[in-house]
């Protein structure tokens, strides 16, 4: 096992009348046995900065509703360099954040992509990391309600859906490693090739840092 640490933004469950903060179990699928992870928790829409000097990576996956740490978390990472793979609302997120908009009213609603048994195309665009590690085309799940409307000028898009739907962003280059897929990797089979990049990323970074 690599010596890195991942944190995993925890989201916000109920059962049973009672919340609580979850990592779903297959945003370790891809993760299990290569590195450590831990959850980021939040109370009251804080959380603990120094937890985040503990990370050498971060997750933000799916979730409902985006709040105001989720910003700062990121913001935290790119400023210290930190690789960040965001998942459907992650990379509503980073959208978000890229055109300093930090509510969800800048996102746009999707129409008939969300449903557990529903999948659509992706066209990955040639030149992005994306494209470089999946091809040209994939077939994803589509489990969302709204995506970004658009991409700030740090960031590009990498991946549309066939309706026109952004559903991939990347940063412009290579000096942060910042990727968002509004689909859900960890319940796919074949997306191995994102996590373990993702995972490069860290390391390189993390190697760096310790000189």
């Amino acid at each position: 096992m690599n010596n890195i640490v991942i944190g995993i933004v925890l989201r916000e469950e109920e059962i049973n009348n009672t919340k609580y903060k979850a990592i779903p179990n297959n945003n370790m699928k891809y993760l299990y046995n290569k590195c450590s992870y831990i959850g980021i928790m939040n109370y009251n829409n804080e959380f603990d900065p120094n937890v985040l000097e503990l990370v050498n990576g971060i997750i933000i996956p799916g979730g409902r509703d985006i709040y105001p740490f989720h910003f700062k978390i990121l913001d935290f990472a790119i400023r210290n360099n930190i690789p960040v793979l965001g998942i459907c609302m992650g990379c509503e997120i980073i959208g978000l954040y890229s055109i300093n908009k930090n509510s969800d009213e800048y996102l746009t609603k999707v129409n008939n992509h969300c449903g557990a048994d529903i999948h659509h195309k992706n066209t990955l665009i040639n030149g992005s990391l994306l494209y470089n590690l999946l091809g040209s085309e994939i077939e994803v799940n589509s489990r969302h309600m709204y995506a970004n409307k658009e991409v700030g000028n740090n960031y590009k898009i990498s991946a549309i859906a066939e309706d026109g739907t952004i559903e991939g962003i990347e940063y412009i280059d290579n000096d942060h490693f910042v990727l968002g897929v509004q689909w859900h990797p960890e319940d796919m089979d074949n997306m191995s090739s994102i996590y373990d990049y993702f995972l490069k990323e860290v390391i390189k970074r993390k190697i760096s840092h310790d000189r």
